[in-house]
């Protein structure tokens, strides 16, 4: 006596939104979307770490990361970002992960940019500083952050500090500072830079407006970066024998 099998229950959970089943041909937005979401996990790893808080990012991964719950068929609180056209929700959420990894894209290309002219030219302030002192006369070279501006700063200075004294007016915090030749104070400047250009691909995180007294272009997001481990390269270069002033 033969007997019928049952046929296969059909579910549906959230991670299959509007009950695309694996495997078949509508199932492509479902990769899509889990692709984009671990992207955006990758993105939203370091400002859970605490080490990043640049304020546009943790806007735009918030937005990001509604659009991949909604597309899901999760609850989740908030509203859209305004500006998006109508589109299902998969598409929303993978472009709103496509556009910080552009953003992202643009400001290494930027740091990249910066990077490649210290090549060829010296930051301003390094530039100023060649032209007025000798290259083995006393010079600082200093680290400094502002708290409201989000920025940390690599700079060099004459031995009087002169262009920290105009920073501090402007709100900046003195971090470090250390005693050494004028050539030496550029070639440390120089380094740090390229660490955060080259290697960090980080571009000047102010603009010109934001620094009416100059030096924005050697700034970075504070916490886009270890301010203690910068500190104690700065320090570690600083204290090499070869970068003492000449004796007066």
């Amino acid at each position: 006596m033969g007997t019928s099998e049952p046929s296969p229950a059909v579910t549906l959970t959230p991670s299959q939104p509007g009950g695309r089943q694996p495997g078949g041909a509508n199932d492509q937005p479902s990769r899509s979307l889990a692709v984009s979401q671990a992207r955006l996990n990758e993105i939203v790893a370091p400002i859970i770490r605490g080490a990043s808080v640049d304020r546009d990012l943790i806007a735009r991964a918030l937005d990001a990361l509604r659009e991949h719950n909604w597309a899901s068929g999760f609850e989740f609180e908030g509203t859209s970002a305004p500006g998006w056209p109508p589109l299902p929700r998969s598409d929303i959420a993978i472009r709103a992960t496509r556009g910080i990894e552009l953003k992202n894209e643009a400001d290494a290309a930027r740091a990249r940019a910066v990077a490649y002219t210290y090549d060829h030219v010296l930051p301003p302030d390094a530039a100023a500083l060649t032209r007025r002192l000798k290259a083995d006369a006393p010079a600082l070279v200093y680290v400094i952050t502002h708290a409201a501006l989000g920025a940390a700063k690599i700079g060099v200075s004459d031995a009087p500090g002169s262009r920290i004294a105009e920073h501090r007016r402007a709100g900046w915090q003195l971090i470090a500072a250390f005693h050494v030749a004028a050539y030496a104070a550029c070639a440390i400047e120089d380094d740090v830079l390229r660490w955060w250009r080259h290697n960090l691909r980080l571009p000047p995180y102010l603009k010109r407006e934001q620094m009416p007294q100059g030096g924005w272009t050697e700034t970075v997001a504070a916490g886009a970066v270890d301010l203690a481990a910068t500190v104690a390269h700065v320090c570690e270069l600083a204290l090499s024998p070869d970068t003492r002033p000449a004796a007066r």
